[in-house]
Order: structure tokens, then C-alpha cells, then sequence
């Protein structure tokens, strides 16, 4: 299945590393939504709602950590199965809700930075 991105819908891609401190950030922010997550390499997909365009600065500095944002009018393939294996090799990791607003790109933009600005904590 295909989610066509648009200017109400976009995504943010991160490696798996960055996108774990993300989704447990999160939360402390008052953000929810929908992740999916690819094991190999791992990577989150964030579905976002799109607010404004993301300044070339913050998407340069975004890119040297392996972070995009879905460009406009891209899709983003679903998962069709449930579980952590499906043909798609993609799972939801946090489920998309009814009625639950995707969150702002800008705020999972700060939430992003964020993690960028904080070592990893140690295994």
C-alpha cells in the first residue's frame, strides 16, 4: 500500500540509532503519531503533518546525520501485514490511530535536533 505525500502529509526518515531516541523522546514532548520501522538498515519513517518548509539549513545539517524529509509529493510504502515481518520489510513500530492529529514536522524537527545535539547513551 501507498501513502502519497502531500502538502497535509509528510514523513521524516532517520537511522535506526537516532530514530530510537526519537520515539522515546517523544512522549516527554507531547508528541504522538504513526512510525514505521525497516530492519535492514534500520531506519524509522515519522508521519508528520506538514506546517512549513523546513529551512535549507536545518535540511543540510539534517542530511549530514542521514536524516530527509520526505520531499513533496514522494510516498511512503505501508506495511500490508501485521507483525515485524511483512512482504514490505516494514512494520508500524507505533500504529497510526483514529482521530490521533499526526504531529507538526516542526516540532518532530525540534525533537530530531534534539537528538542530534545529545550523544547516544552508552549500551
Amino acid at each position: 500500500m501507498i501513502l502519497p505525500l502531500s502538502d497535509e502529509v509528510t514523513a521524516v526518515n532517520t537511522p535506526g540509532e537516532i530514530g530510537d531516541r526519537v520515539v522515546a523522546l517523544m512522549p516527554e514532548r507531547h508528541l504522538y503519531g504513526p512510525v514505521l520501522a525497516r530492519p535492514n538498515p534500520a531506519r524509522y519513517t515519522f508521519l508528520t503533518h506538514y506546517d512549513r518548509v523546513t529551512e535549507p539549513e536545518v535540511v543540510e545539517t539534517l542530511l549530514r546525520y542521514g536524516v530527509d524529509t520526505g520531499p513533496y509529493r514522494a510516498n511512503v510504502i505501508l506495511p500490508t501485514g501485521l507483525g515485524p515481518i511483512t512482504r514490505e520489510e516494514r512494520y508500524w513500530l507505533c500504529s497510526p490511530r483514529p482521530d490521533e492529529p499526526l504531529p507538526p514536522l516542526t516540532l518532530l524537527l525540534e525533537v530530531v535536533a534534539a537528538c542530534l545535539e545529545t550523544p547516544a547513551a552508552p549500551e
